[in-house]
């Protein structure tokens, strides 16, 4: 009888542990889909946070890769435990504690070497119960812009494109002036440095009827490439004499287009370049003279503003269902929600339960699938069918058909495609009257709308569309 008594007891311990755990403690560890890239000798941020977005000032978090008991970063006992750390990770792994009791469990991982790629994952663990998340890191090195060079063997000339500097090793491709790919007709050779970085020379035969030449070196990590092309002029393989002095004048508008690229090269101050190399002369492309990344200073002024937003239920529509703390939505199934004049009753929008009339606000989202996230005036329309322009009242992005644009009006403005984000910025300027958008894991700034009209006083709202799902990553006062 005593032990059938010690069993029954045994067993209502445990359910009153499950039923402890079933409340206020359990929760769930959430990290990104995709990967995170970060260039090499840049920091990177891994997000992780708990849903709901409950304190971890007192659990335990602990970032992990293969080996759990050698951890790249522990906090436990509301401090920092340093006794079984990863040497390599010394001084470069840390939380961001003024945002724990946000449920924001993040990692900054400073100087990114190639020997961070791999997987980490996010364990947290409170008395009662632990959850983690895996998320995957890829290092990228972008080489030097590459050269294109000249080579004599046994009568053979050959053409050398040369780049330096890439992690982990690109694709090289050549291709003809009617655009065919003639890769298969060159030779590539790999030289690794002692911080396991590549140089790439490729060789490929010259021949008289081909006199355009394009070599593309393209890193194996996406958003990445290279490009230098080569006019051959037809009297290239001219009599002997003509062919010394033909070479002598190509050789000098080489070194001297190359002397100008080193100049604009460092004016750019961005690798992440696509140059055109025609009879010597070399040209920028239109799109990547936009681009603009972000100095640290400027990303912690604009992190500086973060502010913490969710969605509000009472205007989402039916097929939208949100997460029980309201940083997540997605599309399910239609749902019989009250009819009120906030709700959108046509298209698959919801707003944030926070509005702002004046000052400057940043947020964060993750997207996925196809989407139109900006902001909207108190206003603006919806029910029914319209459209989401800034004659409408809304300021907002839009990937649509793989197609990156903004919604301005008379037409819209298409966008690079280089700029399509995985995590998208949002920062709305109340006395400037504008907002601007960014890609946060490259710093870059995509677009900003101007002049934003609205009435003086008027709530502004972040706004919502999306056909698959959209996370709003808890607010992060600073990535430097």
């Amino acid at each position: 009888m005593k032990s059938d008594r010690s069993e029954w007891l045994c067993v209502i311990v445990l359910l009153l542990q499950q039923t402890s755990v079933s409340g206020s403690e359990r929760f769930e560890v959430l990290g990104p889909a995709d990967p995170v890239v970060v260039l090499a000798g840049e920091d990177a941020v891994l997000p992780c946070y708990l849903s709901p977005n409950i304190s971890a000032e007192d659990m335990e978090i602990r970032w992990f890769t293969e080996t759990y008991v050698t951890p790249v970063c522990l906090f436990r006992y509301a401090q920092y435990d340093f006794s079984h750390q990863m040497p390599s990770y010394k001084d470069r792994a840390e939380l961001f504690p003024e945002e724990l009791k946000k449920g924001n469990v993040s990692l900054r991982l400073k100087d990114v070497q190639s020997s961070d790629v791999g997987g980490y994952y996010c364990l947290v663990r409170s008395t009662l119960m632990e959850e983690e998340a895996h998320i995957k890191v890829f290092v990228k090195a972008l080489g030097t812009q590459p050269s294109v060079s000249f080579h004599s063997e046994g009568g053979q000339t050959r053409l050398e494109c040369r780049s330096e500097g890439w992690y982990p090793e690109p694709a090289v491709v050549w291709t003809a002036r009617d655009g065919h790919d003639v890769t298969s007709l060159s030779r590539t050779r790999l030289e690794r440095d002692s911080q396991e970085r590549l140089s790439v020379s490729s060789l490929i035969p010259v021949q008289q009827e081909s006199n355009v030449f394009t070599c593309l070196i393209r890193s194996a990590v996406p958003e990445a490439n290279c490009e230098s092309q080569l006019h051959i002029p037809r009297d290239f393989f001219p009599d002997p004499s003509g062919w010394m002095v033909s070479l002598f004048l190509m050789a000098a508008l080489t070194v001297a287009a190359a002397a100008l690229l080193v100049i604009q090269w460092r004016r750019m101050g961005e690798k992440e370049t696509q140059c055109t190399v025609k009879a010597g002369l070399f040209f920028l492309s239109k799109e990547q003279e936009a681009l603009r990344f972000l100095l640290k200073s400027e990303w912690q002024w604009l992190c500086s503003a973060a502010a913490d937003v969710t969605l509000d239920p009472e205007t989402a529509h039916c097929d939208l269902t949100l997460s029980e703390d309201e940083k997540r939505v997605k599309v399910g199934e239609m749902q019989d929600l009250p009819d009120n004049p906030q709700r959108f009753n046509h298209w698959p929008c919801v707003v944030s339960k926070e509005s702002f009339t004046s000052g400057r606000h940043y947020w964060v989202v993750e997207v996925n699938g196809q989407w139109i996230i900006g902001v909207t005036r108190e206003s603006a329309k919806r029910r029914g069918y319209g459209s989401f322009t800034t004659k409408q009242g809304y300021w907002a992005l839009n990937f649509f058909a793989s197609s990156l644009t903004a919604l301005t009006e008379p037409v819209i403005t298409p966008l690079p495609q280089s700029l399509r984000p995985r995590m998208l910025g949002v920062c709305v300027d109340i006395e400037e009257r504008q907002v601007s958008f960014y890609k946060v894991e490259s710093r870059a700034h995509i677009y900003t709308f101007t002049d934003m009209q609205f009435t003086e006083g008027e709530k502004i709202y972040p706004f919502f569309f999306t056909y698959d799902n959209l996370v709003i990553l808890p607010p992060v006062g600073s990535v430097d």
